[in-house]
C-alpha cells in the first residue's frame, strides 16, 4: 500500500491524498506471466 499526499499551502482545501493498493496489480502480473508461460509451452 502506497500513500501519496500532496499539500497545497495556498489552498489547503485542495489537498490531494492518493492511496494506491498494489496487491491487485501484483496478482495481475503473476497471472499474466503464468498464462504467458503456459501458452508459450503449449504452442511449442
Amino acid at each position: 500500500m502506497i500513500k501519496y499526499r500532496k499539500q497545497n499551502a495556498l489552498e489547503p482545501e485542495k489537498d490531494a491524498e492518493l492511496s494506491v493498493n498494489l496487491t491487485p496489480l501484483l496478482f495481475f502480473a503473476v497471472g499474466f506471466f503464468t498464462m504467458k508461460a503456459v501458452l508459450g509451452s503449449v504452442l511449442r
